[in-house]
C-alpha cells in the first residue's frame, strides 16, 4: 500500500521545552475547529504542534485521505480531535493528526509536495513522495474539487453546473470539527497520548520503543536516518559540527537503504535493500537496522544519547550497508532482489535482518573471502529455496526474533558449500536439514492452486514470470559467479595489468567491487 506523507503540515515540539504545566482546565479553549482555522497562516494552525515522539503522519493512502475530506465536506461524522495546550501557547495534537493533516493538505494544497513540505524537508522531496502526492491531489480534485476551486465558487468568482461542488461551497463555512481538551501537565498529556493511540491505530512496537527511549542514541540515529537528516532535528541539542556529521551520515545510510529515485518493478536493479520508503514498516526496519549493526539486542541496556555515541552508531550502520551494496571498493554488491525480495517483488524483512547480522559476523570473523568462495552456489540455493527462510520465520513467530536463526542458516549454508563444492543445490539443502536446528525445514511444497485451460495468468503469476526472467538475464561475476547488481560494479582487466594486460575492450569484464579490488588480488 502506497501511503502519503503529510508530516510537514504540523511541526513537532517537545512538551517539556516550553512548560511543565498544562492548561489547568482553561474554560476558554475553543470547542470547534472551522475551515479558516486550518489555513496554514491562521493563528490556530501556526500554534499547532505534534509531540516530538509522535509517529510520522504517513499511514494513510490516497483513498483514506480523500474519504476523510469527503466526510468533512458532506457533514458526516468526524471523530473529535483531542488537544493539549501548555502555558507557552502551543497546542499539541494528542489524537487526530492524520485527520487534521488531511484537511490541512486539501486547504493548503500540500499533499507532501507543496511549499510547506518543501521548506520542511530542506527543498528535497523524493520522486516517490511526489508521485503519491500528485495521485492523491488528482483523486481529491476529481471527487471533491480543489479547495481553491470551492472557495472561488463560494465567493462567486467561479460558476459551475456541478451541484455537488455548489453544495459544498454553500455549506463549508458552517462546518466544524469538535475538539476535546486534555487537562494537566506534560506528563499527563504524554500518558493520554500513549493510552489513546494504543487503543486506536495501535502504535507499533518499534514506535513505542522509540517513544520510551527517545533520548537514547539508537533512537536518535534511527529518527535521523528515516528522513535522511531532514525534518525535525531530534539531535538539535548537539553542536553545529556534530549536527552536520549526523546529517551527512544519515543521508548516506538513507540512500543505501532506500535509493534515490523511483522504484520500477520492471527494473530489479532499482529495488532498494531496505524495502519501500513510504511504508508503515519503514521506521521499524530502520530501527532494527541500527540495532543489528550495533549489536543492540533486547538484553543490552542502552543509554541516554550523546553526539559521539549517535555518530558511532551511524558509522557502524553505514559500514555494514556499504559492504552489502555500495560503490565502495570493499562492497560485495549484493543484489537486493535475489536476497531480499519475493517472486512478486515484496520485500522480505526477515531475510534482510538475517543477512545484516550474517554480514556483521563475516566482518568480525574475517570470513568475507569464505563467502566469496561459496557465493555462486549460496545465491543459487537462497533463490531456488527462498521459502525456507519463511519457514524459519514462522517457527520463531516473528522476523525480529527469527533473524538470529536466519543468520545461522546462512552461516551453515556457507560452511556446507565450502566443504562440499561438488554437491547439487538439492543435496546441499538436505545436508542443512541434517542439522538438529533445521531438521524441521520442508523442501516439498505442495501447490494447491488450480490450473485452468485457456485461462489468463493471474497478476501474481505474471509478476513471477517477469521477475524470474529478469533474474535469469542478470550478469554473473566471472570471479565468484554471483549475481551482479548494476548499482555496485567494477570494470576489471581479464588479464591483469601487471601480467601484461592491455586496455583493449576485449580485455575488460564487469565484476563485483570486492572481487576485483580485494579477493582477486
Amino acid at each position: 500500500m502506497q501511503t502519503i506523507t503529510l508530516d510537514a503540515l504540523i511541526p513537532r515540539e517537545d512538551f517539556n521545552i516550553l512548560s511543565s504545566t498544562g492548561s489547568s482546565g482553561n474554560t476558554r479553549n475553543k470547542q470547534t475547529l472551522s475551515i479558516e482555522d486550518l489555513k496554514y497562516d491562521s493563528f490556530f494552525f501556526s500554534a499547532l504542534r505534534k509531540p516530538i515522539f509522535q509517529r510520522e503522519t504517513n499511514e494513510w493512502d490516497a483513498e483514506k485521505v480523500c474519504s476523510m475530506i469527503e466526510s468533512f465536506v458532506n457533514d458526516e461524522l468526524v471523530p473529535a480531535i483531542i488537544l493539549w495546550r501548555n502555558q507557552g501557547g502551543y497546542i499539541f495534537v494528542i489524537d487526530g493528526a492524520h485527520r487534521l493533516s488531511s484537511l490541512g493538505a486539501w486547504i493548503n494544497d500540500d499533499y507532501g509536495d507543496g511549499q510547506v513540505s518543501i521548506s520542511y524537508y530542506g527543498n528535497y522531496i523524493s520522486d516517490e513522495q511526489r508521485k503519491i502526492a500528485e495521485k492523491t491531489r488528482k483523486l481529491v480534485n476529481q471527487r471533491i474539487g480543489s479547495f481553491k476551486e470551492i472557495e472561488a465558487i463560494s465567493r462567486n468568482r467561479l460558476s459551475t453546473e456541478d451541484d455537488s461542488k455548489n453544495d459544498i461551497a454553500k455549506n463549508l463555512g458552517a462546518l466544524a470539527i469538535q475538539l476535546q481538551w486534555v487537562d494537566g501537565n506534560a506528563s499527563k498529556a504524554e500518558d493520554s497520548f500513549l493510552k489513546i493511540n494504543q487503543s486506536a491505530t495501535k502504535i507499533s512496537d518499534a514506535e513505542l520503543d522509540l517513544i520510551k527511549n527517545r533520548e537514547h542514541s539508537y533512537a536518535i540515529a534511527a529518527r535521523a536516518i528515516v528522513r535522511a537528516g531532514r525534518g525535525y532535528k531530534y539531535w538539535s541539542a548537539y553542536s553545529d559540527v556534530e549536527q552536520e556529521c549526523i546529517v551527512e551520515l544519515s543521508k548516506k545510510i538513507h540512500q543505501l537503504m532506500f535509493g534515490v529515485g523511483n522504484v520500477n518493478m520492471d527494473d530489479i536493479n532499482s529495488l532498494p535493500i531496505g524495502g519501500p520508503l513510504n511504508s508503515s514498516m519503514t521506521l521499524d526496519v530502520v530501527t532494527q537496522t541500527v540495532r543489528i549493526c550495533n549489536g543492540l539486542d533486547s538484553k543490552i541496556r542502552t543509554n541516554i544519547g550523546d553526539a559521539d555515541e549517535v555518530t558511532k552508531y551511524l558509522r557502524n550502520t553505514l559500514k555494514i550497508l556499504q559492504y552489502i551494496n555500495s560503490k565502495e571498493q570493499f562492497s560485495l554488491g549484493i543484489h537486493p532482489f535475489v536476497y531480499f525480495y519475493s517472486g512478486i517483488g515484496k520485500h522480505k524483512i526477515g531475510s534482510y535482518y538475517g543477512f545484516l547480522m550474517f554480514v556483521k559476523e563475516l566482518i568480525q570473523k574475517k570470513k568475507i573471502d569464505d563467502f566469496i568462495q561459496s557465493r555462486c552456489k549460496f545465491e543459487e540455493v537462497i533463490y531456488q529455496y527462498n521459502f525456507l527462510v519463511q519457514q524459519i520465520i514462522r517457527k520463531d513467530r516473528q522476523s525480529k526474533r527469527a533473524y538470529t536463526s536466519i543468520k545461522d542458516y546462512y552461516a551453515l549454508l556457507m560452511e556446507v558449500i565450502l566443504e562440499n563444492q561438488s554437491y547439487s543445490n538439492g543435496v546441499i539443502v538436505e545436508e542443512i536439514r541434517k542439522n538438529d536446528k533445521f531438521k524441521y525445514l520442508q523442501t516439498e511444497i505442495v501447490d494447491n492452486e488450480e490450473v485452468a485451460v485457456k485461462s489468463n495468468f493471474s497478476r501474481g503469476k505474471k509478476q513471477q514470470i517477469k521477475m524470474g526472467t529478469f533474474v535469469e538475464s542478470l550478469p554473473r561475476c566471472p570471479i565468484c559467479g554471483g549475481y551482479i547488481c548494476s548499482n555496485s560494479v567494477s570494470v576489471d582487466h581479464i588479464q591483469r595489468k601487471q601480467d601484461g594486460g592491455t586496455s583493449a575492450i576485449e580485455n575488460g569484464q564487469i565484476t563485483h567491487l570486492y572481487c576485483n579490488t580485494t579477493y582477486k588480488n
